[in-house]
């Protein structure tokens, strides 16, 4: 059971990877078809595109952390230095994610608002996880400086 979790783990992130690849190729024409309805279309096209694309890459960042902390998971190095400091970037990737989403708001109400609370909320939740790992480290290096 537990390798079958690992391999769905990996799974999800590299079609993660993947579908970020894709959200970029067509972020172009769904943004041009979204805001075509809106008044001051043009205007709103650019400063979308750049958010989603500051978005995506920071989505990018952190799924290419995450394959990182899944190769550590898959060769039993959990409670390392290196798996807290990928959660805190996945955790940071996630917030500033959350809050580039915001601005999104103007043109994408409902959409965007939630796209950001659930980036924030996610950057907190990893942001706390990763001090556990943290802690668990620490205790780990006392525990194995003892025997």
């Amino acid at each position: 059971m537990k390798r079958f979790s690992l391999i769905l783990s990996y799974v999800f992130c590299v079609l993660g990877f993947f579908a970020v690849i894709a959200l970029c190729i067509i972020l172009p024409i769904s943004d041009m078809q979204m805001i075509a309805s809106a008044a001051n279309a043009r205007q709103w096209f650019v400063f979308n595109c750049i958010l989603s694309y500051l978005i995506l890459a920071l989505v990018l960042f952190a799924d290419v952390f995450l394959f990182i902390l899944l190769q550590n998971v898959r060769n039993d190095r959990i409670f390392t230095t290196q798996s807290g400091t990928l959660l805190r970037l996945i955790s940071w990737a996630s917030i500033f994610a959350g809050l580039l989403a915001f601005p999104l708001t103007f043109t994408f109400l409902y959409s965007a608002l939630f796209v950001s609370f659930v980036g924030l909320f996610l950057g907190f939740v990893v942001r706390v996880v990763g001090q556990v790992i943290r802690r668990g480290t620490e205790l780990k290096e006392e525990n194995d400086a003892t025997i």
